[in-house]
């Protein structure tokens, strides 16, 4: 029997050592194989993968292999020769001649091309070798605490965080990824350039940040964010090309982590940290950041001073606030977490604790404010969900001098309270992903992106995304987010009621946003008026024995011009407004839905069209027609109980079909089978959790400010009963003249109606300012840098420094531009 044997490493088993292997047999009857140890691995300067025992166990269990053993010494070739009786030695060819000495015959066999242990580990090194990402703001020591939740995952992923300790990142620092909590202060130098820009978005961003900086966006290169929502709302803002690198990624809270854990403190121990009574409810205040002395933030500060066993903890950023009266916690590394944790009730405005508290099912009380420095809405509205048609509501909520009551009506334990809560915390948890898997997605999108510079040239990338924008889109939805006032079937024309005539319709369009109309089917087509009224137009014969051109010759109660519905469509797109389309027949609720959505999208219109459904079969027809604006309506099928089980059932079944579509809830004021007003229904209060505007309609006049100032929209006929839409001043923004005149607000006339009417009755006779006088250059915000005192005076927002530059600082030469 002839004996062959052979030596080597036999790491990462490869094709070419199988090939060896064979042909190595085929020269004998039996193969021994020599495999180096790791010590002899060390003194020839090499490191295998694996280690011996494993190298062993994979060369023994190969067929043409027929005994093993350890080559611990390459001096003892021949004596491992001798041990085995080996007649003869093969080896590759890259020995040839080494072996020439031993005691038996060599063949060198050549190697199989292309193929090596080397080349595979390089290749696999290549592969598997680790990340490193150099994180850019972690001098900011939330942004620190940030980063932290993330090293345990990124470590598990083979990337390597580099944390920077400056406003600059270093120079000459070999990373494949930068990664952004904030926009930068300074941009990176040119040696980062092809380096792939993230942002972790660590709280609820979009509700603001993008809103205020279009240059964030622009800027990174990937936006990771808490959730589908959050991602939606900035995809309606802003383009995104999409592909494999979509800029915008869903992936979940970043600090789920530590707000998941169990609480490090009993509430015992919390209680003697924070100078609190465990016995007794503890309220936690927890704003977002102020870095202006808000005026309405001060208001709530002294109403939260007046409620007992609090504790607040205040933004790292927010300054000029006056907290001398509060107990104040240390703002420190997951102080924040641990509070909401032992918390009976929760008060924010726009914190992504409110957020953190939806996790956690913590009641909040939400407070309004008459501006904010980073979103949009104004005058205690509720916050915009960046360019969605969303209203982000998150607790019962409440303007300053109401937040003692709201904590007292959420501490009473009212079940429809605590019903709404729940509602709205379920609302904010489909959208947000604050699960365990939260850091880890996190992490992946991280190591997705440090991919991202081998497929694509970044600069390129960046430039064709700033190519394009979706900013039309978004200002359509604000349009729709912002309403409050609708005129209903036309509004009050010379103390006519509810006509639907051109006269009511072109005063209405002068004054408000939207006019809402009522359509009935008639004997060839569709009539603008309410089926029931035909004695009002001289009829005797029901509309549908009725044609249009005799409609048209008609006049509403013998004076007022019917109006095509053609010319409706025309007549409110022309002004810019929305035409809400009312439809008291059922039975005839699909033929005249698809003969308006034939009309306004034979003039291009039918998105300034919104259709009133009442019932989940009108929406889905509404949506087959092709409208994408729709107010859900409880004033017919469910008008014995509008706000009971079945109501709601509606609303959110079609909430669920498609969101987006619905711009509002219809409600009656009143019914005979109502006790209460549905301003003083407790269940009112569960649709909040909607996030879209409800409204109310059959109000009498003296309640259009109170059904405002409780953030409700209204179907009205004017502005009281004396005053029509006719008698709105030219020109006139009713935001404008509150900012302007703050007593005004003071006095509770914050919304549309209050605001107007002062004016009327007292504020042309005062010669009241009604417009800013800023020029068309002027920017708020550098209005504010210049001059700094004007946030310790309250000015924080767009129309606070507008209207200070208006009374005062034109007057006083104040500097406004660089």
């Amino acid at each position: 029997m002839k004996k062959v044997i052979t030596f080597g490493t036999f790491d990462l088993l490869h094709d070419g050592h199988l090939r060896i292997l064979e042909r190595a047999r085929s020269l004998g009857d039996y193969l021994v194989v020599g495999v180096s140890t790791d010590h002899l691995n060390a003194q020839k300067g090499k490191r295998s993968f694996f280690d011996q025992k494993h190298r062993m166990e994979c060369v023994a269990a190969l067929k043409v292999v027929d005994e093993v053993f350890f080559e611990d010494s390459l001096e003892r070739k021949d004596q491992y020769i001798r041990e085995h009786g080996a007649d003869l030695l093969v080896m590759g060819d890259d020995w040839r001649g080494k072996f020439d000495w031993v005691s038996c015959e060599v063949v060198y066999l050549p190697r199989t091309p292309g193929i090596s242990s080397t080349e595979v580990k390089l290749e696999l090194g290549g592969r598997f070798k680790c990340k490193r990402v150099l994180f850019g703001d972690t001098y900011i020591r939330k942004h620190y605490d940030c980063a932290l939740s993330l090293v345990n995952e990124l470590t598990a992923a083979n990337i390597a965080p580099i944390f920077s300790t400056g406003q600059t990142l270093p120079s000459g620092v070999d990373c494949d990824c930068l990664v952004y909590f904030n926009l930068p202060v300074s941009a990176p130098a040119g040696e980062y350039a092809s380096k792939p820009r993230v942002l972790i978005d660590h709280g609820a961003s979009h509700l603001k940040w993008f809103l205020s900086n279009p240059a964030r966006f622009d800027f990174f290169d990937v936006i990771v964010t808490a959730g589908p929502d959050h991602t939606n709302a900035l995809l309606t803002f802003f383009s995104d090309i999409g592909g494999s690198y979509g800029k915008v990624r869903s992936a979940g809270f970043i600090k789920s982590g530590q707000l998941l854990q169990p609480p490090s403190l009993s509430r015992e121990q919390i209680a003697l940290k924070y100078a609190l009574d465990p016995a007794r409810p503890i309220i936690l205040f927890a704003p977002t950041w102020h870095i202006s002395n808000n005026p309405d933030m001060a208001a709530a500060i002294l109403e939260i001073a007046k409620i007992e066993n609090h504790v607040a903890l205040l933004h790292p950023e927010t300054a000029h606030l006056d907290v001398s009266r509060l107990n104040v916690a240390p703002n420190e590394s997951g102080v924040v977490s641990e509070l909401l944790k032992h918390a009976d009730c929760v008060v924010s405005d726009l914190s992504s604790t409110i957020y953190e508290a939806a996790a956690l099912g913590r009641p909040v009380v939400q407070l309004l404010l008459r501006e904010y420095s980073d979103n949009n809405a104004v005058v205690y509205d509720f916050p915009y969900a960046a360019g969605t048609a969303e209203l982000f509501c998150g607790g019962l909520p409440t303007r300053p001098d109401g937040v003692a009551r709201a904590v007292d009506r959420v501490l009473a334990g009212d079940e429809h309270v605590a019903v709404a809560l729940q509602r709205m915390r379920n609302r904010i948890m489909r959208g947000t992903r604050i699960e365990a898997g939260s850091v880890k997605a996190v992490a992946t999108e991280i190591a997705r992106a440090c991919d991202m510079a081998q497929e694509r040239s970044l600069p390129e990338l960046r430039a064709q995304r700033k190519t394009e924008s979706s900013y039309s889109a978004a200002h359509q939805n604000l349009f729709f987010s912002r309403n409050r006032l609708i005129a209903q079937k036309g509004g009050r024309f010379k103390g006519v009621n509810e006509s639907s005539s051109r006269e009511a319709i072109e005063c209405a369009l002068a004054a408000v946003d939207w006019v809402e109309l009522d359509f009935s089917r008639c004997a060839d087509g569709v009539v603008v008026a309410q089926s029931g009224t035909e004695s009002k137009y001289g009829f005797e014969q029901a509309f549908i024995s009725t044609s249009t051109e005799q409609f048209l010759r008609s006049r509403f109660e013998g004076g007022l011009t019917p109006i095509a519905v053609e010319n409706a469509i025309e007549l409110c797109a022309r002004k810019g407004r929305a035409l809400v389309c009312g439809i008291s027949s059922d039975r005839d609720y699909e033929f005249i839905i698809s003969h308006l959505a034939s009309m306004s999208r034979s003039a291009g219109l039918i998105n300034q069209v919104v259709v009133k459904c009442y019932s989940v079969e009108n929406f889905n027809a509404a949506l087959r027609a092709g409208f994408s604006r729709a107010i859900l309506s409880v004033e017919n099928r469910y008008a014995n109980d509008p706000l009971g089980s079945e109501a709601f059932d509606f609303i959110d079944t079609c909430l669920m079909i498609n969101s987006h579509c619905v711009v509002g809830i219809d409600i009656p004021y009143k019914n005979p089978s109502m006790a209460l007003s549905c301003l003083d229904d407790p269940r009112t209060i569960g649709l909040y959790a909607t996030w879209k505007r409800v409204y109310v309609h059959g109000a009498p006049p003296k309640e259009y400010g109170r059904i405002l100032n409780q953030n409700f929209g209204v179907f009205a006929h004017g502005y009281s009963a004396v005053h029509d839409f006719s008698n709105k001043p030219r020109n006139f923004h009713w935001p404008t003249y509150l900012f302007l005149h703050p007593d005004v607000a003071k006095a509770g006339l914050a919304n549309p109606v209050g605001a107007t009417l002062h004016y009327l009755i007292y504020g042309a006779k005062e010669g009241r300012a009604t417009r800013y006088s800023a020029p068309a250059d002027f920017l708020h915000g550098t209005y504010l840098d210049l001059n700094p005192g004007l946030r310790d005076a309250g000015i924080g927002g767009e129309h606070s420094a507008k209207a200070h530059w208006t009374k005062y600082g034109a007057m006083e030469n104040r500097r406004y531009r660089r």
